[in-house]
């Protein structure tokens, strides 16, 4: 065990709480603090809970500050995750802690809107029938709303144009989000999705907009949970073949045991209290990063950050190395799209760090270093490793029965031959056969151990 891992381990069994693969030590020491309390207090996962304080943090930076990652490829921390659990887990608790500020600052926003509405109809009311002496009108407000629950897709892209500093799309059970509104919008979601990740420009024209839509530097982020027993409807609408699964983040606990309550303690409400009202700090810094937006309420490119010297190096060469196994990988059928889109999470994630840090009171924010970076890559460790683990509730579901049939008839370590014999068994040709074992390789339900011979991995 690494001695980073062991502190952890040493640390949360002090604490009373349950053990997690995910790296404590690279939060800010004061949201360790955080989240270990609330783990005890109020049984909150701990691999839940930072992946949303991630999530939420990501939202507040929005469009403010940008990272460079190489030469002219900037990027805003747009995230894309899913918080993965079986019923009862806890997945929206610490969701709902994480964004209850930003909750907080719509609430006002919506309330401040609505004043100014009144106000504006009123000046728009006691000009009706006048034709001369009326003074300019003052401009219509503007709702700019940072989360968005139930929408359509050009409802989002509205909400995107009012609030060029980005929104966040957050929804329980999301599964259910994407089957309704691409049920209405016909795949229009998933491109835009798709666009929006890239930091691409989207271009929306409709028969219901007078005006069309251009957003020159779109901020989405996605943020919900699902079942486990439903993953593999990502598979299933062709998430995978369009590459929306691989931008997205999933967080799946190493345990999936449910917890046991602990007794109530005395002081547990007015230390949640504490905690709550330290991350509204955190993230109301965070959202009182200057952020400008131009006459055409475009944002321009504001506040981008360099890697330092060190963590530039660092983080090229952890690069390079990935795109070197790729490049091991003889067979395209083998080599994982996912693993392209690792670098562009991680720095992203890097930039989210360093201004998380800052936030917290520990740096500055003038550029990232090397500690953001290398707690930005162990942390895309772990969520690869979450994504393997649910691989299995992915492939195996959405693996047709004769397929499924012949593994059942395979021992967990077999030759070719057994697998022609097994696919004889369930109506297989040997072309056939050879065929399903490629496929099942390259999805990595099976392994190539040498020539002829494979093991089972699911």
């Amino acid at each position: 065990m690494e001695p980073l891992e062991l502190c952890n381990s040493i640390r949360m069994e002090f604490e009373g709480v349950t053990g997690s693969k995910i790296p404590l030590d690279a939060f800010p020491a004061k949201l360790q603090d955080m989240v270990l309390a609330l783990a005890r207090q109020e049984n909150y996962s701990i691999e839940y809970t930072m992946a949303s304080l991630l999530a939420a943090a990501s939202t507040a930076i929005g469009n403010a500050v940008n990272i460079r990652i190489r030469g002219g490829w900037i990027s805003s921390p747009i995230l894309y995750m899913i918080l993965v659990g079986r019923p009862g887990m806890g997945k929206t608790p610490p969701l709902d802690f994480a964004f209850r500020p930003i909750r907080k600052r719509d609430a006002k926003t919506i309330k401040q809107f609505k004043a100014d509405m009144e106000y504006y109809d009123s000046i728009l009311e006691s000009q009706k029938g006048k034709k001369d002496e009326r003074p300019p009108l003052p401009p219509k407000p503007i709702l700019k709303r940072t989360i968005i629950s139930d929408f359509t897709p050009e409802a989002l892209i509205r909400a995107l144009d009012d609030n060029p500093r980005g929104v966040a799309v957050y929804v329980d059970e999301i599964m259910g989000m994407f089957n309704a509104v691409n049920q209405y919008s016909k795949g229009q979601l998933i491109e835009q999705l798709l666009t929006a990740f890239s930091g691409k420009p989207l271009d929306v024209s409709r028969c219901s907009m007078p005006i069309p839509i251009h957003i020159e530097r779109p901020f989405i982020n996605i943020v919900g949970t699902m079942q486990t027993t439903r993953v593999h409807e990502l598979v299933d609408k062709g998430y995978k073949d369009n590459g929306l699964l691989d931008r997205i983040i999933f967080v799946y606990p190493s345990s999936q045991e449910i917890p046991d309550w602990q007794m109530d303690e005395d002081s547990a409400s007015s230390s949640f209290e504490k905690y709550s009202a330290l991350w509204e700090d955190v993230i109301n810094r965070i959202c009182e990063i200057s952020f400008i937006s131009d006459e055409n309420n475009d944002c321009t490119l504001q506040n981008v950050l360099n890697f330092s010297t060190e963590a530039g190096a660092y983080f090229t060469n952890w690069r390079n190395e990935l795109i070197h196994n790729v490049n091991q990988i003889k067979d395209d059928g083998l080599v994982d799209s996912r693993i392209m889109k690792t670098p562009i999470i991680a720095a992203r994630l890097a930039l989210v760090f360093q201004i998380l840090r800052w936030a917290c009171g520990e740096i500055h924010k003038d550029f990232v270093d090397i500690d953001s970076t290398k707690s930005a890559i162990r942390l895309t460790s772990y969520f690869e490793d979450c994504y393997s683990n649910i691989q299995r509730f992915m492939i195996m579901e959405s693996i047709e029965p004769q397929k499924k049939g012949l593994l059942d008839l395979v021992p967990s370590l077999f030759t070719t031959a057994e697998a022609v014999q097994a696919g004889k068994e369930v109506g297989m040709s040997e072309r056939t056969v050879m065929y399903v074992l490629n496929d099942l390789a390259a999805k990595k339900v099976i392994k190539k151990i040498k020539r002829g011979e494979y093991e089972k991995l699911q």
